[in-house]
């Protein structure tokens, strides 16, 4: 299954395009205001170099926040118009479940819970929990919550548990955060600035699980 992922929820804009597991083409530009302005040319450029048309698209995939609510409109709306030209399914994919589903087994070491968190630009961050498995696949166990730094580390010292901050509200408060954590501040570690922002590649898997889940219910 062809699938066209498109994410503009954050100050990162990214396009994939997946055949199955294989990401067979990727985009990214940092972009705080210029997300309709990137996208289009981003989204022709992705197809072409996977050596496809619009055409053989059978799927697209967009990130649906949490986020800029300007750049997510971009996007949502980008999607909507896509998939209804072309006939295809429309799968909206959570953006924190994207994040979390970016990091790489070998980065989570002995971490126990994986926090995505994004930035929605109100004095507030975006997070959600999801619990690492034998395997480095992550699980949500905890549906997402908006809230204050102080929100978010409560919901960190309440876990109790080695938790692994990502996202870049994370790594840019991280001192602020181990202050904050206090004498649990050992079971918090950061992500690097590969894990600031979800990113389309998986989008584009998470949509394709999805759409395999729906179809072995038909």
């Amino acid at each position: 299954m062809i699938v066209l992922g498109i994410d503009t929820a954050t100050s990162l804009v990214s396009v994939a395009v997946a055949d199955g597991r294989d990401v067979l083409a990727a985009s990214e530009s940092r972009s705080d205001r210029r997300h309709a302005e990137d996208l289009t040319p981003m989204v022709e450029f992705v197809v072409k170099r996977a050596k496809l048309t619009l055409a053989e698209i059978e799927a697209i995939a967009v990130n649906v926040g949490p986020g800029l609510f300007t750049g997510m409109r971009v996007g949502i709306a980008t999607a909507q118009a896509l998939a209804q030209v072309l006939g295809v399914r429309l799968v909206g994919i959570d953006g924190l479940t994207a994040l979390a589903a970016s990091v790489p087994a070998a980065a989570l070491g002995e971490c126990d819970v994986v926090v995505p968190t994004i930035d929605t630009r109100r004095r507030e961050v975006a997070w959600s929990l999801h619990r690492v498995g034998d395997d480095g696949t992550t699980t949500s166990v905890a549906p997402p919550r908006v809230g204050s730094l102080a929100d978010l580390v409560l919901a960190v010292r309440e876990r109790g548990q080695n938790c692994r901050l990502i996202g870049e509200f994370a790594r840019r408060n991280a001192e602020e955060i181990r202050e904050a954590v206090g004498a649990q501040a050992w079971c918090v570690t950061f992500g690097d600035e590969s894990l600031d922002f979800p990113h389309a590649r998986a989008i584009t898997q998470l949509a394709i699980d999805k759409l395999l889940e729906d179809y072995s219910h038909d």
